[in-house]
């Protein structure tokens, strides 16, 4: 009998088709998953979604972190979230007033 390694399970999601609330939900489960793409998928169409009602980045770099106490968490949502906004992490951290 062969140990086969583990095939990484393939999930598909339309984020598109999320409502707001649903997205946030996806989201905050896919957290630390092993599905980091399916993450950056649903971070962007969040960001997306914002910018039509628009907002900017500052806004929404700012809304990220309200109520985050602390540089390391700061530096944390900037490095999860950057790429959805389309900035650099350390752009990120310009936007909410950190360098």
């Amino acid at each position: 009998m062969e140990n086969k390694p583990k095939e990484k399970e393939v999930i598909n999601i339309d984020v598109k088709s999320l409502s707001h609330t649903n997205l946030v939900e996806v989201i905050q489960k896919l957290r630390g998953s092993e599905y980091p793409e399916l993450l950056q998928m649903a971070q962007k169409e969040l960001v997306d979604r914002l910018k039509q009602k628009g907002f900017n980045n500052q806004k929404i770099a700012t809304l990220l972190t309200t109520n985050v106490y602390g540089t390391a968490k700061k530096r944390a949502i900037a490095e999860e979230w950057a790429n959805a906004l389309g900035v650099t992490k350390k752009e990120f951290l310009r936007l909410i007033g950190k360098r």
